[in-house]
């Protein structure tokens, strides 16, 4: 994984249609949707590679539908609410891409992180989350216990998270709101080889930001079957949208 080379040239005119080039028909099914595809910027990214796999973009949903029609490289599952895993299962069965679920560490403690975690894997997961509560302690327990990536959330840049990466992290998420660049371009300086995956904020601009500052992927909010439904509701009634979601 190359982080050393320096994007800020390559992304501050970032023109989608730079990216476009001559190749294969793309393969699409007619029935189908796009309206769940990560912006094209993301593909800028280094990517982290999971299993010989490289991932550009996490789709950060737990949105079924949305799940099954993004065409994000991996899905980013984290809920407010305490785990379960009917819900792991539910999301594994509609996705088609490998998804990395929240085992706790938040609302959820103790033991039952360790159990989640476990659980999580057997079900086929290709990693966990901790949320960043989460302290060294529970990374550790759940590197050591599991076989599998664990990501560990951030917030901020510090010797806590120093000590997650020693306990195990395998990746850190960077969820630092507006000051995402900010923490990823710290925790660059201070862990060269981690792999970074970060929220990189709803425009072009923000996403390259967060990549120039060493994000190696991002994290992506799609919009919700709520929005798509309304908007192509406003489409059938001829209704200016202001989108260009098809279906």
């Amino acid at each position: 994984m190359n982080i050393t080379h320096d994007m800020s040239n390559d992304l501050t005119e970032y023109d989608p249609e730079s990216r476009q080039v001559d190749g294969p028909n793309p393969i699409e099914n007619r029935i189908s949707s796009s309206a769940a595809r990560v912006p094209d910027i993301i593909s800028c990214t280094s990517g982290i590679t999971v299993q010989g796999r490289q991932l550009h973009s996490f789709a950060f949903t737990t949105d079924a539908a949305i799940i099954r029609n993004t065409n994000a490289d991996a899905i980013l599952a984290v809920y407010p609410f305490t785990g379960e895993p009917v819900i792991t299962q539910a999301l594994l069965t509609a996705a088609q891409a490998p998804l990395f679920v929240g085992v706790g560490g938040g609302t959820t403690t103790g033991p039952r992180v360790i159990q989640l975690a476990m659980m999580a894997e057997m079900q086929g997961a290709a990693g966990v989350v901790l949320n960043a509560p989460a302290p060294p302690s529970t990374v550790y327990d759940v590197a050591r216990i599991t076989n599998t990536p664990v990501i560990a959330t951030a917030l901020t840049c510090d010797d806590e998270l120093d000590e997650k990466i020693e306990a195990g992290a395998s990746i850190i998420n960077v969820a630092a709101g507006r000051r995402t660049p900010d923490v990823v371009q710290q925790i660059r300086q201070r862990h060269p080889s981690i792999p970074l995956l970060a929220s990189g904020g709803s425009t072009d601009e923000s996403m390259a930001e967060t990549i120039v500052a060493g994000a190696n992927a991002l994290t992506w909010t799609p919009p919700n079957a709520q929005e798509m439904q309304r908007s192509m509701m406003m489409r059938y009634r001829g209704e200016s949208t202001g989108d260009n979601m098809q279906h």
